[in-house]
């Protein structure tokens, strides 16, 4: 694992070589909201964010004049380089406490739903938190999921949560009944359904819904200052006023927030 100097060190080098005024964001690989560039590899040169996101921040950065490029890293190494301020923003996040700590966080843009999911042989229905008592539950994190969950789960005892690097991870390893036959996964619903399909893991089901959940984008407070932020906060309250940011998100059958 790259410790947090080498992470800030390739995001020093990664700022260097941008023109001067660019704004640079990361994100993830998080289908089917980002996700790297046809041929890109996350984390390498060339491994540009593509998907409705990273469209809409394009689009936000166009309305400013303002040259910016996207580049999809591990969450994990995404989060380390814009929590230190080595680059301008970072998407898509949650509206939380943690997240507002180190970043300007706009409007929120798409909603969706963090959905529980389990193996096909399980008769289990999730309908509240005390549900979940005693069973092992894996997921993606740390993330925004992992902390809706944690606090979903805060009262319920017994409960065994196991963090995976990734979604794709999370996913096989459920269908796999790496977390037992009555184990679950708390997964972003339009990742999951979008993951089981790619992956084929026809032994997965949704067993119920844990909470609704919208993604903004974050700039870093240690880069970027509050009349920063305003401007592309009034820039994308333009787009979204248009339609221009729903626009967008239709094309990928993303509901919008507002």
């Amino acid at each position: 694992m790259r410790s947090v100097a080498s992470t800030i060190l390739a995001g020093m080098a990664l700022i260097l070589a941008m023109p001067a005024g660019a704004w640079q964001f990361v994100t993830e690989d998080f289908p089917p909201f980002t996700y790297p560039a046809t041929h890109s590899a996350p984390g390498s040169a060339d491994a540009a964010g593509a998907g409705p996101m990273a469209e809409v921040v394009q689009a936000v950065c166009a309305r400013l004049a303002r040259p910016c490029s996207i580049t999809v890293y591990p969450w994990r190494r995404a989060l380390a380089l814009a929590e230190a301020g080595q680059v301008d923003g970072i998407f898509t996040v949650i509206r939380s406490p943690q997240r507002e700590q180190a970043f300007h966080v706009s409007r929120m843009l798409v909603t969706s739903h963090y959905g529980l999911y389990g193996l096909n042989g399980s008769a289990f229905v999730y309908h509240q938190p005390m549900d979940l008592a005693g069973r092992t539950l894996g997921v993606y994190g740390p993330s925004g999921t992992s902390i809706v969950l944690r606090e979903q789960v805060r009262d319920v005892p017994d409960v065994h949560l196991q963090l995976v690097a990734d979604n794709r991870r999370l996913l096989q390893m459920l269908a796999a009944g790496r977390f037992g036959a009555d184990g679950l996964a708390a997964v972003n619903q339009d990742v999951a359904w979008h993951l089981i399909d790619e992956l084929q893991l026809d032994n997965l089901r949704e067993v119920g819904v844990l909470a609704t959940v919208s993604y903004g984008i974050g700039l870093s407070r240690k880069r970027v200052g509050q009349a920063e932020f305003q401007r592309f906060a009034d820039a994308l309250a333009t787009a979204m006023a248009d339609g221009s940011v729903a626009a967008i998100l239709r094309r990928y059958q993303l509901e919008p927030a507002d």
